[in-house]
């Protein structure tokens, strides 16, 4: 159940309960589970509904996929998901696709649903970046439905842009701002180390970089997020990505990605997204070249995987008190 406390002037705490928020699921991959897990220990949400096009899933209960789930049958639509829950209104956690182009007609669906929409569609995080087009579609349908729907996740979402936004509000006459997240794929999910090339040969991760849909999606989302609430316009972009490949090794380790975006007069933010098998350590950095300097350090790193599940439930959780249209984390309440 949900505790809604309120202060009274000049009298005691008052504790309003209320049902938990409905919450259905789509896209039943290793995220997707990964938040149902983590959705059942949130009093605040309840999992109504869970929806999947893998054939091996469908028809089936969601107790079959996460251990502690209720009997909920898994449906290929998001509107038979619906019918299901019998709940009015709620949230979609949508975990389908990183390229909005490609996921845009389910968010549009859901919000025929009447639901809000929080999604780990990297382009949605900042679509405004990339398709101003379809966000502006988004934002007029969400509105006529009076409806929220924003993109986060741990990256894009937290750890590149809205945490060194928020650092960077307590430093002034700030030169830039720089971001590093080195990590070793080997830990991760396959579908990361595939998507980063992650043991295959040199030739073959030219290959899919020539082709596109590979390495990491959302650094530009990222920059522009963080850039936003400076208040700085960036007029030069500089993109680079290579394999990591210690010398001898037959097999790529990872991928090198960095971004650096600057004003006019010379402010910078720069990006470094580092997937590396190679790597002796793990590691997340924030440096702000302001007054006074800031510098923050995970040392070990934040595990990706669990921190999108976490960042995708707070955003479920505050939804609904978030106004109405196409928003970005930044637009996110705190409670």
């Amino acid at each position: 159940m949900r505790l809604d406390v309120h202060r009274i002037p000049n009298q005691r705490w008052e504790i309003n309960v209320s049902a938990p928020l409905p919450v259905i699921v789509q896209g039943l991959g290793p995220i997707g589970l990964r938040i149902v897990e983590a959705a059942l220990n949130d009093a605040f949400l309840e999992v109504v509904g869970a929806v999947e096009i893998n054939p091996e899933m469908v028809g089936k209960p969601l107790s079959d996929f996460v251990e502690g789930a209720p009997q909920i049958v898994i449906r290929q639509s998001v509107a038979a998901a619906r019918v299901d829950s019998r709940s009015d209104g709620g949230i979609l956690v949508h975990c389908t696709g990183s390229y909005l182009q490609q996921v845009s007609t389910q968010i549009e669906e859901a919000l025929r649903q009447d639901l809000h929409v929080v999604s780990t569609c990297e382009e949605l995080a900042f679509a405004q970046a990339s398709h101003p087009e379809i966000a502006a579609g988004l934002d007029v349908l969400a509105r006529r439905a009076e409806r929220t729907v924003v993109g986060t996740g741990v990256n894009p979402g937290f750890l590149m842009d809205a945490l060194p936004a928020s650092l960077s509000s307590i430093s002034h006459s700030i030169k830039s701002v720089s971001v590093k997240r080195v990590q070793d794929p080997s830990r991760r999910r396959v579908p990361f180390q595939e998507k980063v090339g992650m043991g295959i040969s040199a030739a073959a991760w030219e290959a899919k970089r020539d082709a596109g849909g590979f390495g990491h999606v959302g650094l530009l989302e990222s920059a522009r997020l963080l850039a936003y609430p400076l208040g700085w316009k960036i007029v030069d972009w500089r993109h680079e990505m290579v394999p990591c490949q210690d010398p001898g090794q037959e097999l790529v380790a990872g991928t090198l990605e960095t971004l650096e975006g600057s004003t006019f007069d010379g402010r910078t933010v720069r990006l470094h997204f580092e997937a590396n098998a190679s790597v002796e350590e793990e590691y997340d950095e924030i440096v702000v070249d302001g007054t006074p300097p800031l510098k923050l350090h995970f040392e070990g790193g934040v595990f990706g995987d669990d921190a999108t599940a976490a960042s995708v439930l707070r955003a479920a959780r505050v939804i609904p008190h978030t106004r109405r249209g196409l928003m970005t984390v930044l637009d996110l309440p705190l409670r």
